[in-house]
Parts: structure tokens; C-alpha cells; sequence
């Protein structure tokens, strides 16, 4: 293989200045972003100049109107730059928030060290924290969390936190969201519309979990029919290979099979749920009825002992998607029939320990609540969905310890072993990822709350970890 004077590859080589160049390309549009903000923000002051030359300007009965002079203005500013009154005025809002509120984070942008989605999302997030010194531990942490973060990993994040620094007021905003339910639905294109339903996320996650189950097990039973009747034929096909019209009338005669995809039967299911109020009406056979009726939903809940007890209000999340109040939260509790227990560091919210009521790999149990997704820069597929990857690979003496794991999907997974990707676990679960360039990512656990440096898993791979020796003599209390 040939290579150049620096020792890389000319592939990888060129790809390296590509990455400088788009490094470049972003922090100049970051730059531009910030620019933009300011100018923006201009606006808001703007509109009350605007609204007191309105209100010396009298026109019939109306002499005063700030709604006539915001829409006067944006409608000026939306026709100039080609954008909707709408997105002026989302502009205008948070232009505002980040010039008034997260003025560093604004400066992070137009440095370039993150970009105008993370800023925007920072912004947003934090928007309804109230109290001033809240607000600024907040963006302390949340423009650090951004360095290492995609905006899509950042947001789930960032609400984590702010159910951390805030939970008095995220359990009032939760209840507040809770009132704004609804169901609506719109054409997206000839033939095909969307249904969306706003409702609380306890039974939000709940259905769509249920959902997914039925068509999974649907899915799974057309194939294993089609497999059955695939074998069958074939079977019939070597017993009468001299037969051509016996083999084509079979192939006239055979059976019909159920050709849709999971999201397309997922889809068909929650239709016929909703039309007909019957769980069990999509199998085939009386079993495949009973199968299907017998699901239920499965919704991961975090819920602080201190809340439970009454000591603290707010911090119950479902994993992976946000917070619920406190008295959902109980009602969840009370029909629970196990209880995975949890311990976490108070300040950092990082997992500490695990474990259950009932036996379980409590290895498992802890990357799957440390983890929540696959470890790769940029991905967020669930653990559930991943596969537990030793750090260092086994043939290679690497210890089955929580040091020395981690989730990673199908796709990553196939990635570190077969390509120059290569990582390390760092003490606290980081993983740092060294890209074929030579670039190197940090990856942190998603629940993680970085106020300073975490160190909780011994970095020493040849030694049991402490707290999978207190979790085999501390049985749970449940």
C-alpha cells in the first residue's frame, strides 16, 4: 500500500484536508449564525419603536396595535430574505434568548466552536429555567456537553439537565404540557396522511411500544409461514424435478403470502386498534390472536426514591424521552410487578450500581442504564437494540468487566473491528474513539451530568469492579 510522507494513506490522507476544509466551512457559517443573531435581535427593539410611531399615527378608531406593528415589520423582514412571517418571528425569539440570556454560548458560535443547531437548541432547552444563577450552571454545562455532542444527542441531553438543575419547575412545566393534548391530522400526499397525537409521555412511549411488539410479532409469523411454505415447495421441487407441469401448477395453486413490512403492518395495526377497539383482530390463527392480545406496553421509568418518599418533587423521566410528573410516576410504581434499583451520584446524576429484585446479569442491567445507546460519535440507537461489545476484544485477554464494555450497534460494531476505527474506555464509561485520520472523539454515557471530571470505573481492567462486588452481597430491599 502506498503512502505519503506523513505515513497515512492517500485516501485517508485527503480526507484529512477535506475534514480541515469543512472544520473551516462550519465555523465561518457558525460566525455568519452569530451575525445574524444580532441583527435579529435588533428586531425585538425595533418593534416597540415601531408600535409608539403607530400609536402617534391615528387611522380610524385603531390608534395603537404592537400586533399590527409586529406583523407590518415581519412581513418586511419575510419578503426580503424569502422566509415565512412564522420563521421571522422563531428568528426573532431566539436571537433574543441567546443576545440576553446564553450570551456565551452566542460567543461560542461566532468562534465556531459549536454550531448554530447546538446554540439554537441550548437556547430553546433552557429557555423556561427562571432563576438567573439556575440558568447560568445550566449553560455552563450545556455549552460543554455541545463540544462532544451531536445536536440530535444534545437535546435529549440538555433536558435531562434542566430536569436536574430545575425539577420544581419541569414538574410544573410537565403538568402545564399535559393540558395542551390533542390529536390532529393532514394530508402529506395523495393517498397518505398523518396522525398526530400530543399526549403525555408516559402513555405516549406505552402505545408506541405496544405497536411495535404487535407488528414484530405479525412480522415474525408471516415470515416463519413463508419460510414453512418456501421449504415445502422446494422439497416438492427435488422429489418431481422431471414433472415441469406438475411444478407450474403448483406454483399456479400455491398460497398467498402477507408482504408488508414492519412499519407498514405497525401502521395498519394502529388503524384497526383505533377503528375496530380490538387488540387481538389481526392474527390469523386463533393462537396468533391470543399471542398478540397477551401484549402489553413496556415503558422504562426513572423515578428517585427521594420523590417517592416525598422529599424532593419532580425527577421521574421515561428513559429516553423526558420527564412526568410526580403522580404519574406513583401510578406507575403501584403497578410495577419488579423494580430495578438504580443508585446514582446526587451531583452528577452518573449510574453508580444496579440491581433487581429478580436474578438478572447485572452486568447487563448496568451498561444498558449507563449506556442508553450505542457509544459511537453521533449515533442513538437504543441499547436494546445494540450488542455489548468488549472494549478490548476477548481473543485478546480483554476481562468481561464493566470497565471493558460497552454498547455499540450492529453498524459500529462491524466498524471497529473491520476498519483503522479503533477505542479506549476511559475511567467514568468515556470512551475515546481514534478515527482513521488520527482524529480522536470523545463519547460520554447520555445520562451523564458534567459538572466536574467523573472517575467511577477503575481504569484497571484485571481487577473486579467495586461495584459489581457490593451488588453481589447488597441484595435489593424491594
Amino acid at each position: 500500500m502506498s503512502t505519503t510522507t506523513g505515513g497515512l494513506p492517500p485516501a485517508i490522507s485527503e480526507l484529512d484536508e477535506i475534514l480541515d476544509h469543512l472544520s473551516q466551512s462550519r465555523q465561518r457559517a457558525a460566525s455568519a449564525f452569530a451575525a445574524e443573531m444580532f441583527f435579529f435581535e435588533r428586531v425585538s427593539g425595533l418593534l416597540d419603536k415601531r408600535e409608539q410611531e403607530r400609536a402617534t399615527q391615528v387611522t380610524g378608531a385603531i390608534t395603537s396595535s404592537s400586533q399590527l406593528a409586529m406583523r407590518e415589520v415581519f412581513a418586511e423582514i419575510g419578503a426580503a430574505l424569502r422566509l415565512s412571517e412564522w420563521q421571522v418571528a422563531r428568528k426573532v425569539s431566539v436571537a433574543w434568548a441567546l443576545t440576553n440570556r446564553f450570551h456565551e454560548t452566542l460567543c461560542d458560535a461566532s468562534c465556531g466552536q459549536i454550531s448554530p443547531d447546538h446554540a439554537t437548541l441550548i437556547a430553546d432547552i433552557g429557555a423556561d429555567i427562571a432563576d438567573d444563577s439556575v440558568r447560568a450552571d445550566y449553560e455552563t454545562v450545556a455549552r460543554d456537553m455541545a463540544l462532544e455532542m451531536t445536536p440530535g444527542q444534545l437535546g435529549p441531553a440538555l433536558s435531562g439537565l434542566v430536569v436536574r438543575l430545575d425539577p420544581e419547575g419541569t414538574e410544573r412545566r410537565v403538568r402545564e404540557a399535559a393540558q395542551r393534548r390533542k390529536v390532529t391530522v393532514r394530508e402529506l400526499e395523495p393517498g397518505l396522511s398523518r396522525i398526530t397525537a400530543d399526549v403525555p409521555t408516559a402513555q405516549g412511549v406505552g402505545a408506541y411500544n405496544r405497536l411495535r411488539d404487535m407488528a414484530a410479532e405479525l412480522f415474525d409469523l408471516n415470515s416463519a409461514e413463508k419460510a414453512e411454505a418456501q421449504a415445502v415447495e422446494a422439497a416438492a421441487s427435488t422429489t418431481d424435478a422431471g414433472s415441469t407441469a406438475r411444478g407450474a401448477d403448483a406454483q399456479t395453486d400455491g398460497p398467498t403470502f402477507d408482504e408488508r413490512t414492519h412499519a407498514q403492518i405497525m401502521a395498519d395495526v394502529f388503524c384497526d386498534l383505533l377503528l375496530t377497539s380490538a387488540a387481538d383482530g389481526h392474527g390469523a390463527t386463533k393462537d396468533a390472536r391470543d399471542a398478540l392480545g397477551a401484549i402489553t406496553a413496556t415503558v422504562q421509568v426513572t423515578i428517585p426514591a427521594t420523590a417517592l418518599a416525598g422529599q424532593t418533587i419532580g425527577g421521574a423521566t421515561v428513559s429516553g424521552f423526558g420527564p412526568i410528573d410526580n403522580d404519574t410516576a406513583t401510578l406507575l410504581v403501584g403497578a410495577t410487578p419488579s423494580w430495578t434499583r438504580v443508585f446514582t451520584d446526587p451531583c452528577r446524576g452518573v449510574p453508580i450500581s444496579v440491581d433487581r429484585y429478580r436474578p438478572t446479569k447485572k452486568q447487563k442491567l448496568f451498561l444498558q442504564v449507563r449506556d442508553q445507546q450505542c457509544r459511537f460519535p453521533g449515533c442513538r440507537r437504543v441499547a436494546q437494540q445494540c450488542e455489548i461489545d468488549h472494549t478490548v476484544a476477548r481473543i485478546e485477554d480483554g476481562p468481561t468487566c464493566l470497565c471493558n464494555l460497552e454498547h455499540l450497534c450492529k453498524r459500529h460494531h462491524t466498524l471497529k473491528h473491520e476498519t483503522d476505527w479503533s477505542v479506549e474506555q476511559l475511567p467514568g464509561g468515556v470512551l475515546r474513539w481514534t478515527a482513521p485520520t488520527g482524529r480522536t472523539h470523545l463519547t460520554r454515557p447520555p445520562g451523564t451530568v458534567r459538572f466536574d471530571p467523573v472517575a467511577l470505573i477503575d481504569p484497571d481492567p484485571l481487577h473486579r469492579h467495586q461495584i459489581e462486588r457490593s451488588l453481589a452481597r447488597d441484595p435489593a430491599p424491594f
